[in-house]
């Protein structure tokens, strides 16, 4: 599992409005879609996918030797930037908060 956290934005962007972290079997790509159902919630919070960030360490700026294999640098922290968007099943509260203009989900799944 990944462990990373979803920046959500408003719709068309903007400062981050809230962070959630998750645990994810991979990492989402540019334009997929996201939904989270919180434990609990009826109806879901719907988002897509707008970057990546990627903050990584190396664990050291010298050049090596020839013949020596250099050290790999690692994930530090990974941030997923995600739109407020509307789906099928949003909460009323979502929909309020993601705004009209918010990108819609396509149901159609083709």
């Amino acid at each position: 599992m990944i462990e990373l956290t979803l920046v959500i934005v408003p719709a068309g962007g903007g400062e981050a409005d809230y962070q959630l972290p998750m645990k994810l079997p991979a990492v989402p790509s540019i334009g997929d879609y996201v939904v989270v159902q919180r434990d609990g919630q009826v109806g879901t919070e719907d988002f897509i996918v707008r970057r990546c960030w990627w903050n990584l360490t190396y664990p050291d700026t010298r050049p090596t030797h020839h013949g020596v294999k250099p050290p790999s640098g690692q994930l530090k922290e990974l941030f997923i930037e995600v739109e407020m968007a509307t789906g099928a099943f949003s909460t009323d509260e979502h929909k309020r908060s993601a705004g009209s203009d918010a990108p819609k989900h396509d149901a159609s799944a083709y």
